[in-house]
């Protein structure tokens, strides 16, 4: 199972995608966290459109990317919360990068590049 942080941790990765900066996805955080953007159940049980209200209310305001923003955090969710990622840390750990980014490419909405920043991010 992940972590809180690694679960935060990856929700970065997922939504500082297009030109968006990790670090504004970073200080964004506190406000993702008090709107349970990061509690796994609470995001795969919600309708899409709750996720995406709840993005633009917490400021993670994509435009007409928000809703692509939001079915995507709600794919990485519902994969942590079913536990497909729960070997992903032992695999960062190990330094098996390309089996950590093949796992993470599992869930739609995740490629290399996202895979690979989350990666960066759980070091």
């Amino acid at each position: 199972m992940l972590t809180p942080a690694q679960t935060e941790a990856l929700v970065v990765a997922v939504l500082a995608v297009n030109q968006y900066p990790i670090e504004k996805v970073r200080a964004q955080l506190p406000r993702l966290r008090a709107a349970r953007l990061t509690d796994p159940s609470w995001v795969a049980a919600e309708g899409e459109g709750v996720v995406t209200a709840t993005l633009n209310a917490s400021g993670h305001e994509r435009g007409m990317l928000t809703g692509m923003m939001a079915e995507r955090l709600q794919c990485l969710m519902r994969a942590i919360h079913a536990g497909v990622l729960d070997g992903l840390t032992a695999l960062v750990d190990s330094g098996d990068e390309a089996s950590a980014v093949r796992l993470l490419c599992t869930v739609k909405g995740i490629g290399p590049r996202v895979a690979e920043t989350a990666i960066m991010l759980l070091k």
